[in-house]
């Protein structure tokens, strides 16, 4: 009996695009580079935050447009 379901290939390359970003921006280099006051880090956190629920619903609604839903 499978546990998980199937992963569609749009979703996967999101979910690996997410952790990539993610694991770029948890650099320690990020930490003490400063931009427009704020640390680098903090910039791209906030971007991430931002990004990835508006990914996974771009991903997910192509996906229910082609009807694979």
């Amino acid at each position: 009996m499978k546990q998980f379901f199937p992963m569609k290939r749009g979703e996967a390359l999101t979910l690996l695009f997410l952790i990539a970003c993610a694991a770029f921006a948890f650099i320690p280099r990020w930490r003490t580079v400063e931009l427009w006051g704020m640390a680098l880090f903090g910039w791209l956190i906030a971007a991430l935050m931002v990004l990835s629920p508006a990914l996974a619903l771009a991903t997910f609604l192509s996906r229910s447009n082609r009807g694979d839903a």
